[in-house]
């Protein structure tokens, strides 16, 4: 609940950001403002003019217009992105056009020059994150408790009280767990505690079995399962019923 949110559309936006970051390389990268008050006034030719119709917005299809020019006794050609239709309705090939240059980089006067916004797309995982963020933080929050309990708590026996299996995801199964609910005594005064874990061995103990738990030293309310797979990969000697 928490991950899926943020992962599923992560993924579509960074294949989304790959393919337009293929498409924003189309034209060269210019600095406006930099040609605008250190570039020389050129005159050019508009030899292709190529709409880009995969790309839409607002109803506009950005524009690439393919022209050369003369620098210094050499032709050039370039390539400038707009999207201004009714600026340009009338350019075609062979057309006149007054462009800037500034050290190999031109831009075409009067005209915008258009770039993808590619951190537009950050803003599809915006509804994504207030949703997931949520049930990510309660999981994680829970999951630092436990681990440490398992670092710092005392080792103590629970009687269990019950064990209910939940499912997971459908087709992965992802999330099958099992909520333990079981019962301790602390200097006397019965303790309810219930913990989830991914440990289905737990489903196998009857009501009134024994099971080692974990209860924190700070707060004895605080408790949690010792789950049988940790304990055996980390070599924990602790003894199971």
């Amino acid at each position: 609940m928490g991950i899926l949110p943020i992962l599923i559309p992560g993924f579509v936006v960074i294949i989304l950001m790959i393919v337009f970051s293929s498409i924003d390389n189309d034209v060269p990268k210019v600095d406006l403002d930099l040609i605008h008050a250190k570039g020389v006034d050129k005159t050019a030719r508009i030899i292709d003019i190529e709409t880009q119709y995969n790309i839409s917005i607002n109803g506009v299809h950005p524009t690439i217009i393919h022209y050369s020019y003369n620098d210094n006794g050499q032709d050039r050609v370039s390539k400038y992105r707009v999207l201004e239709d009714r600026k340009i309705q009338d350019f075609g090939v062979g057309t006149e056009i007054d462009i800037k240059l500034y050290q190999g980089s031109s831009i075409i006067l009067g005209l915008k020059p258009y770039n993808l916004e590619k951190g537009l797309f950050l803003l599809i995982l915006f509804p994504f994150l207030v949703v997931g963020a949520p049930f990510l933080a309660y999981y994680v929050y829970h999951l630092l408790k436990e681990i440490k309990l398992y670092k710092h708590g005392n080792l103590m026996q629970g009687r269990l009280i019950s064990s209910i299996q939940k499912r997971g995801l459908p087709f992965s199964n992802i999330g099958h767990s099992v909520s333990v609910l079981y019962e301790y005594e602390i200097n006397g005064q019965r303790m309810v505690g219930e913990s989830k874990t991914d440990d289905l061995s737990f489903v196998n103990n009857q009501p009134g079995d024994l099971i080692p738990i974990f209860v924190s030293n700070s707060n004895p309310k605080n408790s949690c399962v010792v789950p049988k797979q940790e304990a055996f990969r980390n070599s924990w000697n602790i003894k199971f019923e």
